[in-house]
C-alpha cells in the first residue's frame, strides 16, 4: 500500500511597514508564499509550481493576491527598508 497526497505549506519571505489597502492603517504588511508539495508516506518529496504570494496586514489581518513580479519587487524594497533603518555601521568601543 503506498499512500501519497498533498501538503501546503507556507513561508514568510518578507515584511515592509507601509498604508494598508483596506484599513489604510500604517502597519507591517507580510509577504507569504503558499507552496503545495507532492508528499510520499506523509513526507513532502517536491513542490507543484513556483507557489502563490499574497501581502498580509498585520493590523487588520486582510489579505491580497501578488504577482510573482511584484512578489521579487516587495522582498528587494524589503531588504532595502530594513539597511534603510539599520542605518549605518557603528564603529566598535574597545576598552583600553
Amino acid at each position: 500500500m503506498i499512500i501519497f497526497g498533498g501538503r501546503q505549506t507556507s513561508a514568510l519571505l518578507a515584511v515592509l511597514y507601509f498604508q494598508c489597502v483596506f484599513c489604510h492603517a500604517q502597519a507591517a504588511q507580510r509577504l507569504i508564499r503558499t507552496r503545495t508539495w507532492f508528499t510520499l508516506f506523509f513526507l513532502p518529496i517536491f513542490p507543484f509550481g513556483r507557489g502563490n504570494h499574497s501581502v498580509h496586514c498585520a493590523y487588520c489581518g486582510n489579505s491580497s493576491a501578488v504577482s510573482r513580479e511584484n512578489a521579487d519587487r516587495f522582498v528587494a524594497d524589503a531588504h532595502a527598508q530594513h539597511a534603510h533603518m539599520a542605518g549605518p555601521p557603528q564603529p566598535a568601543h574597545l576598552p583600553r
